[in-house]
């Protein structure tokens, strides 16, 4: 499949089959993202790679609590809204395989040369947009698209952060903190290729 194809591809699987990722396959994905761009070469990122099922659940809990604990004021009435979420939230349960992906903040050389100054790192890497954070969406991106080259489904999961101080005690790094997670498995079904956007809403020319 060539470069346009498998962008247009990858789509995002929440239903899988049980079938396991045989361990070459796991490493080339692991590799593929380890290959993408970070600030100053810094390579800030670690990845969990979980596929003991007793663990998933266990993180499955903690984002469905902390779901609960947030969404207690809500009301009945907003029970199907939250059966919803939790539904997007913990999609990484269902699948054999999760990747969870921690990054370190980025210590830019310009820390040193302010270290007198009044900025803090947090002030300095809030202006830069925290390019750990960003180099984490690279890494992630790599990815995804290798997973489709060999087959797999993928789901970027976000929603399950809301509990990331509680999946951080159960699969934390130290010195790192969670940023996102991915589930991958064999698809169940085939997804159908997105269609490309039209560039006129999103881009804009400057000359």
């Amino acid at each position: 499949m060539d470069f346009n194809e498998l962008v247009f591809a990858r789509r995002s699987v929440r239903s899988f089959t049980r079938e396991p990722i045989s361990q070459s396959v796991v490493e080339n994905l692991l590799r593929a993202g380890l290959a993408a761009p970070s600030p100053n070469d810094s390579t800030p990122w670690m990845i969990s790679v979980i596929t003991n099922g007793e663990t998933i659940q266990r993180m499955r809990e903690a984002v469905e609590n902390r779901l609960e604990q947030m969404f207690a004021a809500a009301g009945q009435k907003n029970r199907q809204t939250l059966e919803t979420i939790k539904v997007f939230s913990t999609v990484f349960a269902d699948a054999p395989l999760v990747l969870a992906v921690f990054s370190r903040p980025y210590e830019a050389p310009v820390f040193e040369l302010l270290a007198d100054s009044d900025y803090s790192a947090e002030q300095i890497n809030e202006m830069r947009r925290y390019p750990d954070i960003q180099a984490t969406g690279a890494l992630v991106q790599n990815i995804l698209l290798a997973a489709t080259n060999e087959g797999l489904g993928s789901c970027w999961v976000s929603g399950a952060l809301v509990a990331r101080n509680e999946l951080e005690t159960i699969i934390g790094e130290p010195g790192m903190h969670l940023v996102t997670m991915i589930a991958l498995g064999f698809p169940e079904g085939k997804a159908t290729p997105k269609k490309p956007l039209d560039l006129e809403p999103y881009v804009k020319y400057i000359s």
